[in-house]
């Protein structure tokens, strides 16, 4: 896989020896559910608002960027395919993994979900990009110790994606 670049000069070729150029020196590698689970946990845990969150992957699975994709109030039918690809090239990524965080706590797995994901994965993997999992995020009741807790849900894990 490779994407060209046009310059005025000369045609460069973008390739993953490039893409693996761009990584940070410390990546951060998302290569199962359970190392994404534990970075989502650790990372979304602050939010407020509901929003639908991308981690922009390179192909072997290393976190490149970690970008907001829709805030605020919105229905799955505006995260477009064009949406998608617009922020994946900007990130330089090949992977993506989605989740949709709300922490009114009131997202359940509905068959809307399960099917824009679908709908989301086949399109995706007509530019060759892969579609690595989708998360549901609720905030659950604080426990005793008054820290704030998560229900995450993994549509990979539970073989939907």
């Amino acid at each position: 896989m490779y994407k060209k670049i046009t310059n005025i000069d000369v045609e460069l070729l973008f390739t993953h020896a490039h893409q693996r150029e761009l990584e940070k020196p410390n990546p951060v590698i998302l290569d199962s559910i359970a190392r994404a689970e534990l970075y989502i946990a650790n990372t979304f845990i602050h939010l407020k608002h509901e929003a639908i969150h991308a981690l922009m992957l390179s192909t072997r699975s290393v976190l490149l960027e970690s970008r907001p994709i829709l805030t605020g109030k919105f229905s799955l039918k505006e995260l477009t395919t064009n949406l998608l690809i617009s922020h994946i090239i900007q990130a330089n990524a090949t992977r993506l993994i989605l989740i949709h965080h709300n922490p009114k706590g009131n997202l359940s797995i509905k068959d809307k979900h399960l099917l824009e994901a679908t709908r989301i994965k086949d399109r995706l993997l007509e530019y060759s990009i892969w579609l690595d999992d989708f998360f549901l995020i609720t905030k659950a009741d604080s426990n005793n110790n008054g820290y704030n807790r998560m229900n995450t849900t993994s549509l990979a894990r539970l073989g939907l994606v």
